[in-house]
């Protein structure tokens, strides 16, 4: 009896602060997105009437934002896409399972993609400091600026596997993010 009320507890802690963890990251990689999305636009649209309109053959910096911000937009969606359950998964072996083992097969699941994305954040930092040594010329961005996109998206995908592995932990199979269904193949 005092092992269940113990549990019942710490699932009544646990999942609040997962579901405010997951809302912050949320709404930073939505921030990213729509941030980053506007900006690709307006630049691609300027380097478009530079090149075709007023014929200048281009603006520099035009051409050079979208190579600085297209992994932030990326990783952000990467990120979402992670919390939603929308990413790519084959769930044919899961369909068949009893609910202990999707649950044991779900857990482990995240926790070996949330591994491989801390590992993927250190190698992320690593190259970020040998591609910090060269800048873009007309912008005067260190090339570092895409792998620390790839590293804070490595991280934030990590923090949400191991916030869905917790939440599969305590709750069952069924507290898995789930994609919309227009977006599944069964």
């Amino acid at each position: 009896m005092a092992e269940t009320q113990r549990t019942a507890s710490e699932r009544a802690t646990a999942i609040p602060w997962l579901d405010g963890v997951d809302r912050f990251i949320g709404l930073i990689c939505r921030s990213v997105v729509l941030t980053t999305g506007i900006a690709l636009l307006l630049s691609i649209i300027t380097g478009v009437i530079a090149r075709y309109i007023i014929n200048v053959g281009g603006i520099d910096w035009a051409e050079e934002l979208p190579k600085q911000l297209f992994s932030w937009f990326i990783m952000a969606g990467v990120v979402l896409a992670v919390q939603r359950g929308s990413h790519i998964a084959v769930d044919l072996i899961l369909n068949f399972l009893p609910s202990p083992a999707k649950r044991f097969l779900i857990c482990v699941t995240n926790l070996m993609v949330c591994a491989a994305y801390v590992y993927l954040f250190f190698v992320a930092l690593e190259v970020a400091g040998i591609a910090a040594a060269e800048t873009n010329p007309m912008l005067g961005i260190p090339n570092s600026v895409p792998f620390y996109a790839l590293a804070a998206g490595s991280l934030l995908t990590a923090l949400g596997a191991l916030s869905i592995a917790i939440r599969v932990f305590l709750l069952g199979a069924d507290a898995r993010p789930q994609g919309a269904a227009e977006e599944s193949v069964v």
